[in-house]
């Protein structure tokens, strides 16, 4: 097809199904399948245009852009905008998106859908002025079928409407726009359903896997039609391991569910350490000819959680070691790049993190198929909200935000959980679904035939992984029933939920725990008080004491939207403490932590910051200090990181808190080449010193087996006078969506990071790419994410490019008053 753009035990095999792009000669009538990328030369306007779903609307003035696509990223952000603090101050509205296309005569005889991967929100679809139908929830992918109102060697229009007028509709920055991948799929009359592959394995020992294969064909043939189903199960290396036909008859508009069983021999298991991936092919044929294919990719493993021990992976008892995120990708907003989000998780990766839950809504594709290949499980989230509010206080029912997803979900929420469990259900990354996050529902019984009735929605798609939600108010839904109705009960944080494990665990015996999200901690890269802060009290007196790390403030305040690194800075528990009792309490089969990295919204000390600081992570990448403690505890390569900086001129002679993280037996302190002495790691997972201020260099060296294996030094530094820039890659694709980070320090005269720096930045790219993004993790920064300029933060920022179509050399250059201009070089290929 030409297209022309104009401008319990649960052992199980999962698979992560993508469309086989047939590269065969021939006319198109020959071409099984064709999954054609349709990101590119989109025409786009804000603003609502009641005649742009006609093909003859004169859309010539709009922007030429590609999706995925933010427009809210770009701002205004404003402290009247109606999202609020909630939504970052962002601006939504309504857009409209447009998009050209031809197609040979020769696809009159085939199938023709488009693929959403997300648009938020309240999307309307057109082809050719035909309205193809309405998606409220903008987390969820959905299709349509082009096929009846094509045009073939003359042009074709699609026109997407995008509702988000009405704010704030969650909790966070939602972004605005078709802000995940599009696809035009094309197939035979004749073909496999869409998700109409779906793989479970039967049996899984040591010697053998016996691989369950469900297949939905489907004939839109006006005949019968003879075919042969085949699947096949191929290594990692391209091996055929097995092969399964079935011959059969398909009778004319209709649909068949064929099951076949493939037998793998000493199969490679999948986990966290080793992602092993098989491929499954799927093909209908006829005599020779390939009518429709369908590649899988696949993962075998096992894995139950117990109410006494826990979570186990392919026979071994281990924790979760998981953290929350958001979809938005920091400066990118909603806008999915590939790149970026693999930058993310490899980030993750090193920290020593396994595992991610999706909150609070249908992740993208993409994250799904990157935690497969790198060895993440995943907590795959539908919901943030059904229809009740909170039962207390003064509020009316109108859910969690106003224009929430509570005014959809009688309608769409059965819908919209099956296509994600569909979708999904073949990835071997998932181990969990979670039909809601901290549901007001929870707290009634009614809520708890709303959770029976969804629960019946997975299974009926899926019953190969338990189900579970994150509750807080856990005393109410333990009430309403609702918590021992789970699979796996998840424990948020709020209203004291922390704190009832061990008391649960005794009254509930049969019940399966994970913590959901927990804990809450507040940092800003960069910032420090010795002080301890707590945000509220909860209805069951939960908060457990952090110690100061001085009798006394020892640093200079700093702003009401910054948040301590000491890991003292907190709702109601510490990293520390958390982790503690995950580790302790056998029956906890992990944590998921909120967050991995800082998000757009919930800024709740308000105007200006468009974030609060509950990442371990900023929007940059940059890692906190907190990043390191959880590489302390997750890691077995031996690391040693210590906090705080060393430049606190004019507090000469004051005890400073130094803090060691280390997964070693010890670490020993030197300032300025004396030590400070020697402690042994305990249970407490950090050391502390307090160390009179004097400048100079601050080396931390961690011990093990009598051995120094780590060490981490911290220099104090004098005033900026250099930039340095460090790409993540110094090749990339010439492809218009591959990007290159460019992480920015400001460094003094002898090479020395300044931690306090705040230059006023200036890019300028040349060569085959544009500037994407821009950023610095400030969380109360007004600078725009858009553009050529930025200000370093904590002597940090960040430029994002993005290559163009064409091959070649890429420079980008720094500029600051005052500062040493620098600059790098990366190759486009």
């Amino acid at each position: 097809m030409k297209v022309i753009s104009k401008t319990f035990l649960f052992a199980i095999l999962i698979v992560n199904a993508f469309i086989l792009v047939s590269c065969s000669q021939g006319n198109a009538s020959e071409v099984p399948r064709e999954k054609i990328n349709f990101d590119f030369d989109w025409k786009f306007s804000k603003g609502d245009f009641p005649m742009a779903n006609k093909n003859d609307f004169q859309d010539d003035s709009w922007e030429d852009i590609d999706v995925p696509h933010d427009w809210s990223i770009a701002g205004p952000f404003l402290k009247t905008n109606p999202a609020g603090n909630v939504g970052a101050y962002a601006l939504g509205g309504i857009g409209w998106y447009r998009k050209a296309f031809t197609l040979d005569k020769s696809d009159a005889n085939s199938k023709i859908s488009i693929e959403f991967g997300g648009v938020y929100m309240n999307s309307e679809v057109w082809i050719n002025g035909h309205y193809l139908g309405i998606r409220p929830y903008g987390y969820i992918s959905f299709h349509y079928d082009l096929t009846p109102y094509l045009k073939y060697d003359e042009e074709n229009i699609i026109a997407v409407r995008v509702n988000n007028s009405k704010e704030p509709s969650a909790r966070w920055f939602t972004g605005s726009g078709i802000y995940r991948h599009v696809w035009l799929v094309k197939t035979n009359k004749l073909h496999i359903d869409r998700y109409g592959v779906y793989v479970t394995t039967k049996s899984v020992e040591e010697n053998n896997a016996v691989i369950e294969l469900k297949t939905a064909v489907k004939n839109n043939e006006d005949a019968s039609k003879d075919y042969v189903l085949v699947n096949e199960i191929y290594s990692a290396q391209d091996e055929l391991l097995g092969k399964v036909e079935t011959n059969t008859q398909l009778t004319s508009t209709s649909t068949q569910d064929i099951v076949q069983n493939i037998t793998v021999n000493n199969p490679k298991l999948w986990s966290p350490e080793s992602p092993y991936l098989y491929k499954v092919k799927t093909k209908i044929m006829n005599g020779d000819k390939v009518i429709d294919v369908v590649e899988t990719n696949m993962g075998i493993r096992s894995f139950s959680f117990s109410a006494d021990n826990g979570f186990t992976l392919n026979g071994k008892n281990i924790k979760l070691k998981g953290v929350n995120n958001h979809s938005d990708l920091g400066a990118l907003g909603a806008a999915m790049n590939d790149r970026v989000l693999e930058r993310r998780l490899e980030i993750l990766k090193e920290m020593g993190c396994n595992a991610i839950r999706t909150a609070h809504n249908p992740p993208s594709a993409t994250l799904l198929d990157l935690c497969d290949k790198m060895g993440f499980m995943v907590m795959d989230e539908a919901f943030d909200e059904w229809i009740e509010s909170w039962p207390f206080g003064n509020k009316v029912k109108e859910g969690k935000a106003k224009y929430g997803y509570h005014l959809y979900f009688e309608e769409w929420a059965e819908k919209d959980l099956a296509e994600l469990i569909r979708r999904d259900r073949n990835h071997p990354s998932i181990i969990l679904w979670s039909v809601g996050n901290e549901i007001p529902d929870a707290c009634f019984e009614i809520g708890t035939e709303r959770l029976k009735n969804l629960m019946s929605v997975v299974r009926e798609h899926d019953a190969t992984r338990p189900i579970t939600c994150g509750i807080t108010h856990m005393h109410l839904a333990n009430e309403s029933g609702f918590a021992s109705a789970l699979d796996v009960t998840g424990y948020n944080g709020g209203g004291g939920s922390v704190f009832m494990y061990e008391k649960d665990h005794e009254t509930y015996p049969e019940r399966k725990f994970i913590a959901t999200e927990v804990p809450h901690t507040f940092q800003t890269r960069g910032e420090y008080q010795s002080q301890s802060w707590y945000r509220g009290q909860n209805p069951l007196g939960g908060i457990m004491k952090i110690p100061n790390l001085s009798e006394e403030e020892v640093f200079d305040p700093i702003s009401k939207y910054y948040s301590s690194s000491y890991d003292n800075s907190t709702v109601r528990i510490s990293a520390r403490d958390s982790w503690k009792l995950t580790t302790d309490f056998s029956f906890m089969s992990g944590e998921f932590r909120w967050t991995g990295f800082d998000y757009l919204g919930e800024s709740m000390f308000g105007w200006p910051a468009k974030l609060w600081n509950f990442g371990i992570i900023d929007m940059c990448g940059f890692p906190k200090d907190t990043y390191y403690f959880y590489q302390s505890q997750w890691t077995a390569e031996p690391m040693v990181h210590i906090l705080p900086h060393w430049n606190w001129e004019g507090k000469e002679g004051v005890n400073i808190p130094v803090v060691a993280y280390s997964n070693c037996d010890s670490v020993e302190l030197f300032l300025n080449g004396k030590s400070l002495g020697v402690k042994e790691m305990g249970e407490d997972m950090d050391l502390v010193w307090q160390v009179p201020y004097t400048a100079g260099v601050l080396e931390a060296k961690g011990i093990k087996d009598g051995k120094v294996v780590a060490e981490k030094k911290i220099e104090t530094a004098g005033n900026a006078k250099k930039i340095e820039l460090l790409a993540d890659n110094t090749t990339v694709k010439a492809d218009g969506r591959d990007v290159v980070h460019v992480e920015i320090n400001i460094l003094d005269a002898n090479n020395r990071f300044v931690p306090k720096a705040l230059n006023a930045l200036t890019f300028k790219v040349e060569g085959e790419a544009t500037i994407l993004a821009v950023d610095n993790g400030d969380p109360k920064s007004e600078e725009s994410f858009v553009g050529n300029q930025r200000s370093a933060f904590n002597g940090k920022a960040l430029v994002i490019l993005k290559t163009t179509k064409q091959a070649g050399e890429i420079t980008l250059t720094v500029t600051s008053e005052g500062l040493e201009s620098a600059q790098i070089k990366v190759s486009s290929k």
